[in-house]
C-alpha cells in the first residue's frame, strides 16, 4: 500500500533547552536537533516554521533493502532531483544518504535524506531547508541526521505525539503507524495487504495550510490519492468532525496497477493549523458493507487536548 503523503507532541522548548539527544515522540529514534529547532506539533521531528526548515522522522514496516532500491524512482515521482548519494554508518547501521532538490510553493528546497533499517522495517530521516539558507543550515541538519540512534522498541502508546485519537472498530483493526498517520485494515496486518482487503488511513497536514473552501479542497485532494486512478463520480456532504468543519465524499476509482474497480471514502476536517485527512479504500463489491464501517471509525475521531 502506498501512502500519498509522509504524514509530535506540542512544545515551546528549544532544542538547546531540551538537551541532546532528544527522542522523537512516537518513534524509536533519538537525535541531536539543531539549535533553535523545536519539537514539531504536526509530524514526528523538529522544525523552524519561520523559515520552512524541518527534520522529519518516518518509520515504515518495509524491508530497508526494498526501500533503498526504490528510492530513485520514488524521488522522481515526488518531483525531487537527486544531487548526490553515498553510503555511511549511522548509529551502527548501514545507511544510504541522499541529497536532493525540490521546488514547492515557488521556493527551491534542498533535502538531506537518511534511509536505514533491517529486514523488517525502514527508518527515513529527512532534513528540509530553503536552498538560499544552505550555508546557514545544511551542516547543522547533516550533523543532526548523522547523530541518529535507535531504541530497541517504540512507545507502547500508538498515539504518542499525535494531534488526535481514534478507536478501532470490531472490523477495522489497528495495523500500524507511519509518521503522523495511523492505519487500520480488516486483518490488522502491517505487511502488504491482500488486493481485496479494505483499509483506512488517518493523519494530518504536516505544514500550516489555509483551506478556504473545504469542498473544493477535498475534491482536489481526492483526485491525487496515491495508488488510485480514474477517480470520478465524486459525491459528498458537509459534516462536523469533533467540532471541526469538514467534508465527506465518496468516489469511484480504479487501482492504478490492476485497474480493479474500487470505492474511495474521504473526510477532510479543517482546523487552525491545517487539516486532518481520512481515507478509506475498498473494492467496489465490498463497499456497501465497509463504507459504514469507515464512517463508524471516523465518528470516534477526537483531537488531543493541548
Amino acid at each position: 500500500m502506498k501512502l500519498g503523503f509522509w504524514i509530535g507532541v506540542a512544545t515551546i522548548a528549544t532544542a538547546s533547552a531540551l538537551g541532546a539527544p532528544v527522542r522523537v515522540p512516537g518513534t524509536r529514534v533519538s537525535l541531536d536537533p539543531p539549535e533553535s529547532f523545536t519539537v514539531a506539533e504536526q509530524f514526528p521531528g523538529f522544525g523552524r516554521a519561520d523559515i520552512g526548515a524541518s527534520i522529519m522522522v518516518t518509520e515504515m514496516s518495509v524491508p530497508v533493502a526494498e526501500m533503498q532500491k526504490g528510492m530513485t524512482e520514488g524521488l522522481a515521482k515526488n518531483g525531487m532531483t537527486l544531487i548526490e548519494s553515498r553510503k555511511q554508518k549511522v548509529g551502527g547501521k548501514d545507511a544510504l544518504l541522499l541529497k536532493v532538490s525540490q521546488h514547492a510553493t515557488g521556493t527551491e528546497f534542498l533535502k538531506l535524506i537518511m534511509v536505514a533499517g533491517d529486514q523488517r522495517r525502514t527508518t527515513m530521516v529527512t532534513g528540509t531547508y530553503p536552498k538560499e539558507m544552505a550555508a546557514e543550515l545544511e551542516a547543522a541538519i547533516k550533523r543532526s541526521i548523522l547523530s541518529v540512534t535507535w531504541a530497541s522498541k517504540t512507545s507502547d502508546d500508538p498515539f504518542e505525539g499525535l494531534l488526535y485519537r481514534i478507536e478501532p472498530t470490531e472490523k477495522l483493526k489497528f495495523a500500524g503507524r507511519v509518521g503522523n498517520m495511523l492505519m487500520f485494515n480488516e486483518s490488522g496486518s502491517k505487511g502488504p495487504l491482500h488486493s481485496n482487503e479494505p483499509h483506512y488511513i488517518v493523519g494530518n497536514s504536516v505544514n500550516s495550510t489555509t483551506v478556504d473552501n473545504v469542498r473544493s479542497f477535498s475534491e482536489a485532494r481526492a483526485t491525487t490519492t496515491a495508488s488510485l486512478k480514474d477517480i470520478k463520480q465524486l459525491n459528498g456532504r458537509e459534516l462536523t468532525v469533533d467540532g471541526l468543519k469538514g467534508y465527506e465524499l465518496l468516489a469511484d476509482a480504479k487501482y492504478d496497477k490492476t485497474g480493479a474497480p474500487t470505492r474511495l471514502y474521504q473526510v477532510i476536517a479543517v482546523d487552525e493549523q491545517g487539516y486532518f485527512i481520512i481515507q478509506g479504500i475498498v473494492p467496489t463489491e465490498r463497499a456497501e458493507e465497509w463504507v459504514p464501517e469507515f464512517q463508524k471509525l471516523t465518528a470516534s475521531f477526537r483531537r488531543n487536548k493541548k
